[in-house]
C-alpha cells in the first residue's frame, strides 16, 4: 500500500467523524496531527526494510524509501544513519560523515552511527578519534563482535597490542568460543612474534569449530613462519578440500602444499602436485624449477634436468635453474653436459662458487686434473669462507 493510499485510509476512517461533528478548526487540528503522528510512526517502522535493500544492494529503491520517510519525519535519527550509510557505499564520505553526526546530535545513543563515524576517522587516519568513536559504540552495545574487533584492529594498527590484547579477552571471558575473536587473538600473537602461541590458539580453535579455512589458512602460514614444514602442508592439504570451487584459492593453497610437503623432505607428494600445477602454469618457471628440486630429492636426475630445461625456457639464463641443471645433468654421469650447464654461471654472484666447485668435480671424473684444481682454486677464491669447498679441497685436489 503506497504512502497516497494510506493517508487516504486514514482520512477515510475519520471522515465520518469530522462530518457528524463539522469542520471546527479544533477538530481539523487533531485530524492532521493524528495523520503527522501515523506517518511518523510508519516511517520508522520502514528503517529495518531499507536496511534490507542496502545489504541487497537496492541502492536506488532505498533512496526513494528514504525520501518518502524524510518528508514525513524530517528529524528521523535512523533514517540519517542509511543516508550515511549510501553516502559511504557512493564513496562520499565527507556527506556520509556529515549524515552520521547528525544522527548522534538527534540521538547520541545510535551505536551504529558512531561505529561508523570510527570507521571514517580510520580512513582518515585519525587514530585517536576512531578509538573514542568505537568505544562509545561499544558502550552502547558491549555484545557485538564486530564493534570490538573494529578497536581491536585500531590499537594493533597503532601497536598498542597489550590494549588490544585486553580487550579480545575481555571480550572471551565472555563469550569464549566466539571464532572472530579467536582469530583476533592469534592475530595479535603473530603481531608481536609470538608464532608458537598464534599457532595454539589456531588449534584451539580448530578443535571448536572445525577444519574452517579461516583458521586453516593462518594457521598454515604461521607454521611456515615457524619452519614447521610438516604442519604446514597438514593444514594446507585439508584447506584444499575447501576451495573446491574457488579455483584462485585451489591453485594457490596447492602451491603452498607443494612448497611444505618439499621443505619437509615429501618429495614424492611435492611431485605430484608440482606436476599438477605446471599443467595450470605451464609458463611458470618457478614451478619448473621446483619441480626440479623435488625431482633431484628423489633421486629422479633424467626428470629434474627435464623441468630444469622447462624452467629455463620460461625464464631464459636463469642462475639458479643452471645450477639445478648442472647437478641433474652431474647425478646422470653427463659430466661434458654439466660443465656447459654449470658455465653459464661462473661470473654469477651467488652461485659462481658453487658453479666452479662443481665444475672440478666435472673435470675429476673426466680425467683432467689440471683444470680441476684450477676450478677449485677458483671456487675458493670467491667463497673462502665455504666449509665444504675447503674441506674439500684438502681431500681431493690432486698434484699438477
Amino acid at each position: 500500500m503506497n504512502k497516497q493510499k494510506q493517508i487516504a485510509l486514514v482520512l477515510c476512517l475519520f471522515g465520518w467523524l469530522v462530518s457528524a461533528v463539522g469542520c471546527n478548526g479544533s477538530h481539523a487540528e487533531k485530524k492532521k496531527a493524528m495523520v503527522q503522528q501515523w506517518e511518523q510512526s510508519t516511517a520508522a517502522a520502514k528503517l529495518p526494510m531499507i536496511e534490507n535493500m542496502l545489504e541487497q544492494g537496492q541502492i536506488k529503491k532505498a533512496k526513494e524509501e528514504l525520501a518518502s520517510c524524510l518528508q514525513s519525519n524530517p528529524e528521523l535519527p535512523g533514517a540519517y544513519v542509511l543516508i550515511g550509510r549510501i553516502h559511504f557505499i557512493e564513496a562520499r564520505n565527507g556527506r556520509a560523515k556529515q549524515a552520521f553526526e547528525h544522527a548522534v546530535e538527534l540521538d547520541s545513543q545510535l551505536d551504529q552511527a558512531w561505529h561508523f563515524l570510527g570507521s571514517l576517522a580510520v580512513l582518515e587516519k585519525d587514530y585517536e578519534l576512531a578509538m573514542e568513536h568505537f568505544q562509545k559504540a561499544i558502550d552502547l552495545m558491549p555484545s557485538k563482535i564486530d564493534y570490538i574487533l573494529s578497536l581491536c584492529d585500531v590499537y594493533i594498527e597503532t601497536e598498542q597490542l597489550d590494549k588490544a590484547q585486553e580487550i579480545i579477552d575481555q571480550a572471551l571471558s565472555e563469550q569464549p568460543q566466539n571464532l572472530q575473536l579467536l582469530l583476533s587473538k592469534a592475530q595479535i600473537y603473530q603481531q608481536a612474534d609470538q608464532t608458537d602461541e598464534a599457532t595454539r590458539i589456531y588449534e584451539q580453535a580448530q578443535l571448536m569449530h572445525g577444519d574452517k579455512a579461516q583458521i586453516l589458512e593462518p594457521c598454515g602460514y604461521a607454521y611456515i613462519a615457524q619452519q614447521e614444514w610438516a604442519k604446514a602442508a597438514g593444514k594446507f592439504d585439508l584447506l584444499l578440500s575447501q576451495y573446491k570451487n574457488d579455483e584462485a584459492r585451489y591453485n594457490l593453497t596447492m602451491r603452498s602444499l607443494a612448497t611444505c610437503l618439499f621443505h619437509s623432505g615429501q618429495y614424492g607428494q611435492a611431485l605430484f602436485w608440482y606436476d599438477k600445477l605446471s599443467v595450470i602454469y605451464r609458463e611458470d618457471a618457478e614451478i619448473w624449477l621446483n619441480m626440479a628440486y623435488a625431482a633431484l630429492g628423489m633421486d629422479n636426475p633424467k626428470r629434474a634436468s627435464y623441468c630444469a630445461i622447462n624452467a629455463l625456457k620460461a625464464q631464459p639464463a636463469w642462475p639458479k635453474a643452471y645450477a639445478v641443471l648442472g647437478s641433474a645433468r652431474y647425478m646422470q654421469g653427463l659430466y661434458g653436459q654439466s660443465l656447459q650447464a654449470f658455465y653459464k654461471i661462473t661470473d654469477d654472484s651467488k652461485f659462481g662458487a658453487f658453479a666452479w666447485f662443481m665444475s672440478g668435480r666435472c673435470y675429476q671424473q673426466l680425467g683432467q686434473n689440471r683444470q680441476a684444481n684450477a676450478a677449485f682454486e677458483r671456487a675458493e677464491e670467491l667463497d673462502p669462507n665455504n666449509e665444504l669447498i675447503s674441506s674439500f679441497m684438502k681431500k681431493t685436489i690432486h698434484p699438477l
